[in-house]
């Protein structure tokens, strides 16, 4: 068969060919996957309305009712896998009353995810990299993972304790190369936060609008300001005499006389219209009504402008009217109606040849429609030839810039803006650094939007905007963790000369953020500042101002350890209105405040408030936050303490059925032990539970086991050496305690309570021994280092009264000469102790011995009159007192 192969055969082939190819090339790359050194990014070539992405600690889903884009995301899944950062991938098909296609990306352990949509590459980008391992060059977001990671990894680096120098070599005749061991450089923690921790909501700013110039203001002027009557030839006509008669009248604000004029103008002449006529009423009502402050007769007269307009043909009458309606519109934020009269006035202007006017007009139009959004129509208006030529290139780009910003769509923004640098030299015009400044912040191109804002503020200073432009710069330094001294500058240079009470006090707050919130040790002159964050004004917020406001006055409460009235102001916050992204902003904040509130209860040992807190808000902020597990350990320690088992046992298996091994990255405002494997905090918790019930040789199956399993878990010393106390071994407790505390562990792998408890166990261990000269000596020193400790007063008096009473024991049996001091210390420092009747009874002893009977028979005589001293205290002190009397009868 022979196939006629002409030229137009040719080209629908090729175009066949073309388009065939497209497809496989788009369907085989609609997965993309790019391995860098310490992260993979995926890219998904997918319409972003036609696919939904949820993100979880441990998944990221796709689901999408479009069975085409499932099956091809299926394909170019198929030959893909990271080993190093996805677990699996399972695909779900819709069952029946289910129309939903999903696929999911199981995570490995410890795996981050990042995703967001890029317009301009019409694909969504999905980033997955393990906690602190993303480098800063090619991180997803390259600033902030830098100012949030910078913390952690500081933490995680720990200089060697010891370096040892390398010898001086003798002289030789050859050099010999010697392997030197060179000093780490010690690193600075830094004294900051990172930015998270501070007043961390942002919001998009609006765009500038290119300055339209006001000629009037409505509520001060009429039309009469763009076009003034003028007399009338008198000497020509009747009617021409009687129109300047009305017009004298007008002039001298005889209103009623003017009415009555027209109207006998109307009589006389029935079939010759004058727009004049109503042109003066309508301006007599506007300026009565200025006068007056009455606002609703402006209607009426903007009625009779609009009916001018239909019947009069004198242009120069329709233009006056025309500029007074647009301003009057635009004033009143009616776009539409703006928009209305714009057009018909740019239109009539162009009948009229009248092409001064077409520029002003032109504008007007692009105004209105850019602040409509209608942003197609804005793209073909600026096409337009005739604008083209009246207005200027720059004013037109200023304009598409402004829609697109208002629609949000900083992608064209940025390309209208870096195109138009190309072609264009020299000085802008104030919106268009401005607009393309905030689409660089938005889409976190700090570095530029820095450099653009610093231009405008330079060149436009005296814009309102520059107020904003000042913090945006601030706020850029701080986001990109620039050294905190400049930082500060850029937020007090933006208070400083700000133009409006917002921009004032947004960077007040932030300032207050950074100086007394995220400073991990804030002095006198920083705590000053929150001053600052009285709003100064009875004015109502904009809500994002309101909720920053909210956010820095809740954490100023949490980094000083008010976590009663942290939460407190917590629950006052209208936090059921909020958005989901503003909500869980306070709910992982209001959890970290009721944990404050459990570990502050826990270390002072009351259990049971501990336990109340965490009972009336688990479901509250828990159960949506995670509760990680030390708090889980903290919760079923306590009902151990009590003896609450049922309580401990479904903590216990609520803590096991979570599975979850890690605690939460962010916020931390309290701080947290070492993260332990689960199979340590079920062992931990299994070994006080049997402690507390006296189950010995339970205890050392799981210490046994626990060292098996885990030979690097140096907390299983302090068990073994409670476990020894409990039974009373006291010599195997002390030397099990000196190990635990030569292991250098103690204060990052047990708690407050527990420390204090393990140094009255350890002395109590010793003085049980008999080791008297022991426990005086190491008590002294324990008893100082108590005091560095991090812990409640009410726990640490606790373990002084005790230890200081032991020491007063020993030195009076020892007839040591500090013995009375000590006592008379005691007697001063701890007057309500349990203990006081005792040292009353051998301060008075030894009073009695040194001959200082007053001193003696004073002390004596208040045991006998104290009703709470013990029997056998008033039994020694009146057999003390007979003694004494004899003593002295003798005498």
């Amino acid at each position: 068969m022979k196939i006629d192969f002409n030229s137009k055969n040719l080209l629908s082939f090729i175009v066949l060919v073309f388009c065939t190819a497209f497809l496989n090339i788009a369907s085989a790359t609609i997965v993309t996957p790019e391995a860098h050194n310490d992260f993979l990014r995926v890219k998904f070539f997918i319409d972003k309305k036609l696919v939904n992405v949820t993100k979880s600690s441990t998944e990221v889903s796709f689901s999408t009712l479009d069975g085409d884009v499932y099956s091809k995301v299926k394909d170019g899944l198929k030959n893909f896998s990271s080993s190093k950062y996805i677990k699996t991938i399972s695909y779900t098909e819709p069952t029946s009353g289910n129309n939903v296609f999903t696929i999911t990306l199981m995570l490995k352990k410890d795996v981050e995810v990042f995703s967001f949509y890029k317009n301009r590459d019409r694909a969504y980008f999905v980033d997955f990299w393990k906690d602190g391992a993303v480098s800063n060059k090619q991180a997803a977001i390259k600033d902030v993972s830098t100012l949030v990671k910078k913390n952690e990894a500081s933490a995680q680096e720990s200089t060697p304790k010891f370096v040892k120098k390398a010898s001086a070599a003798k002289p030789a005749p050859k050099k010999v190369r010697k392997n030197v061991v060179k000093k780490a450089p010690s690193k600075k923690t830094n004294p900051y936060r990172d930015f998270r921790y501070g007043a961390s909501f942002i919001w998009d700013y609006q765009a500038l609008a290119p300055e339209l110039k006001t000629q009037i203001l409505t509520n001060r002027k009429t039309a009469e300001y763009f076009f003034p009557i003028k007399n009338f030839d008198y000497n020509k006509n009747e009617q021409e005499a009687h129109m300047q008669l009305t017009l004298n009248l007008y002039r001298k604000g005889k209103w009623g006389l003017m009415y009555k004029s027209i109207k006998l103008y109307e009589k006389k002449f029935p079939k010759s219209y004058n727009p004049y006529n109503d042109y003066m009423k309508a301006n007599a009502l506007l300026r009565e009504t200025l006068e007056k402050g009455d606002i609703k007769p402006v209607d009426t007269a903007v009625s009779m402008y609009t009916n001018i307009l239909e019947r009069t043909d004198v242009y120069d009458l329709r233009k006056g009217i025309y500029k007074y309606l647009v301003q009057f519109y635009r004033e009143k934020k009616d776009f539409v109606k703006a928009l209305k009269y714009a057009k018909r006035f740019f239109s009539d202007a162009k009948e009229n040849f009248d092409y001064e006017e077409l520029e002003y007009m032109g504008e007007y139009i692009l105004s209105s429609l850019a602040n409509l959004n209608q942003v197609e129509k804005v793209e073909n208006l600026i096409q337009d030839k005739t604008l083209v030529k009246i207005i200027s290139k720059q004013k037109l780009k200023a304009y598409e810039m402004y829609t697109y910003l208002r629609q949000n769509d900083e992608e064209k923004v940025i390309d209208a803006y870096e195109n138009f640098a190309k072609t264009t030299k020299g000085e802008y015009l104030p919106s268009i650094y401005y607009n393309a400044a905030e689409a660089y912040f938005r889409t976190s191109q700090y570095e530029k939007a820095f450099r653009i804002y610093d231009t405008f503020i330079a060149k436009y200073s005296y814009v309102s905007e520059a107020a904003q432009a000042r913090l945006r710069m601030a706020l850029i330094a701080d986001l990109q963790d620039r050294p905190k001294n400049e930082v500060l500058e850029l937020y007090k240079n933006a208070i400083n000369r700000a133009q409006n009470q917002e921009v004032s006090l947004e960077a007040r707050i932030r300032y207050v953020g950074l100086r007394t919130i995220r400073k991990f040790k804030p002095d006198s002159k920083d705590i000053e500042t929150r001053v600052f964050l009285d709003k100064g004004t009875d004015k109502k917020l904009n809500k994002e101002l309101e909720m920053l406001l909210w956010q820095t006055r809740l954490r100023t409460f949490i980094v000083d350890g008010q976590y009663e009235e942290a939460l407190t102001f917590l629950t006052a916050l209208p936090i059921a209105g909020m958005k989901i992204s503003e909500k869980k902003v306070f709910e992982a904040d209001g959890a970290e405040i009721v944990y404050g509130i459990i570990k502050s209860n826990f270390d002072e040992g009351k259990f049971a408030r501990a336990i109340r807190a965490w009972e009336i808000y688990k479901d509250t902020y828990f159960a949506k936050i995670g509760a990680d597990p030390e708090i889980q350990f903290i919760i079923a320690k306590s009902y151990i303490n009590l003896t609450l088992w049922d309580g401990f046992q479904k903590m216990y298996e609520k803590m096991i059925a979570s599975k979850k091994e890690t605690a939460h990255t962010f916020p931390l405002w309290v701080s947290r032990k070492e993260v332990k494997k689960l199979d340590l905090y079920k062992n931990e918790l299994q070994i006080l539970r049997n402690l507390k019930l006296k189950n010995y040789s339970s205890v050392d199956r799981i210490i046994a086991s626990t060292e098996k399993d885990y030979p690097g878990f140096e907390k299983i010393t302090f068990y073994k050496a409670l476990a020894h106390y409990k039974r009373g071994e006291f010599s195997k407790a002390e030397k099990e305690y000196e190990k635990f505390y030569a292991s250098g562990t103690n204060a990052n792998s047990i708690d407050a309570k527990d420390l204090v408890d393990s140094i009255q166990f350890y002395l109590e261990s010793i003085y049980e021994s008999k080791k008297f000269d022991k426990y005086l000596k190491v008590s002294t020193a324990l008893l100082k280092d108590a005091s560095s400790f991090q812990i409640a007063d009410t726990v640490v008096e606790g373990l002084r009264e005790r230890v200081n009473y032991q020491r007063i024991e020993i030195l009076f049996k020892n007839t040591d000469k500090i013995a009375a001091d000590e006592a008379r210390t005691f007697l001063n420092e701890y007057k309500t102790s349990l203990y006081k009747n005792r040292v009353k009874f051998l301060l008075g002893k030894e009073s009695l011995r040194m001959n200082d009977f007053t001193t003696g028979e004073k002390l004596l005589n208040e045991i006998l009159s104290d009703s709470e001293a013990k029997d056998y205290l008033k039994e020694l002190a009146r057999t003390e007192l007979t003694l004494i009397n004899l003593k002295k009868r003798t005498l």
